[in-house]
């Protein structure tokens, strides 16, 4: 679990009314659904999957969100950028296939992913 406000999205919102009715969803009912993608860096956390549900989760006031953490480490050792070039879900999978962590595969597969 981390705050929502500690997690740096891969980019920003790009559809509002989503992010909106997110967080009227989150304000009733808590997170729903699995939970986010995010790359633990020195500089902090990155998320790989989640951009708007963590706008979503910081304006309906969430303390923490469940996170999947993968070290940064895993990735650069294998040569893959944690940030840049990789921005598409399947392609996260495929790196995160190369790096063997069955865990991060099977929750981007859930709900239809991928």
């Amino acid at each position: 679990m981390l705050s929502p406000d500690s997690i740096t999205p891969l980019h920003g919102v790009r559809n509002q009314r989503l992010v909106d009715d997110l967080a009227s969803d989150m304000e009733e009912n808590g997170w729903q659904g699995r939970p986010l993608l995010v790359v633990e860096r020195d500089s902090g956390h990155l998320a790989w999957t989640g951009s708007h549900r963590i706008a979503a989760a910081q304006k309906a006031g969430l303390p923490t969100i469940p996170c999947y953490t993968i070290p940064e480490s895993m990735l650069t050792r294998r040569g893959f950028d944690a940030e840049y070039g990789h921005v598409q879900d399947y392609e996260r999978l495929n790196i995160i296939r190369k790096c063997g962590d069955e865990t991060a595969i099977h929750l981007m597969w859930q709900e239809g992913r991928v």
